[in-house]
């Protein structure tokens, strides 16, 4: 039996979606988890259903917890703001910067590029821009424009 659950609807961006969690004590199944999931204190089953783009969908998921956190409407919540940063921020990187598909093979060029990627993000927030397609487009093989956010800011 869950020790506490949570349901709720949300109706945005042309979604409906209702979403039940359901938290559990994992007192009585450590010994089922392998020894690599020592510390799991809480189990967490999200079960999600509605429509997205006019089409019906059903998926359930799970999380584990080290926390011993009591409150499945806290949970669902942080859960919610880590996919939100998610599809904020590593949606631009995906798909604005193409990050999915690079190609490097050296850590450290990786590394670089990742850093570099970040700092354009930055850079562009700070000056009141939007990172995406058509702004970097804007700003393509423009040096001057591109100094001008360095001495700006």
């Amino acid at each position: 039996m869950p020790i506490s659950t949570c349901e709720y609807y949300e109706n945005a961006h042309g979604n409906q979606v209702f979403r039940r969690i359901e938290l559990y004590d994992n007192q009585d199944n450590k010994a089922d988890l392998s020894k690599d999931w020592n510390g799991i204190q809480r189990i967490v089953k999200v079960r999600r259903w509605g429509f997205r783009n006019h089409k019906s969908f059903e998926e359930t998921a799970y999380y584990a917890l080290s926390k011993p956190l009591n409150s499945a409407k806290i949970v669902g919540q942080a859960i919610q703001n880590h996919w939100g940063i998610e599809n904020k921020l590593h949606w631009v990187k995906d798909v604005n910067l193409g990050e999915d598909h690079m190609t490097l093979k050296d850590t450290n060029a990786v590394a670089i590029l990742v850093s570099l990627n970040n700092l354009s993000i930055n850079i562009l927030k700070a000056n009141g821009l939007k990172p995406s397609k058509d702004t970097y487009a804007k700003i393509a093989n423009k040096v001057n424009e591109l100094v001008k956010f360095f001495i700006n800011y």
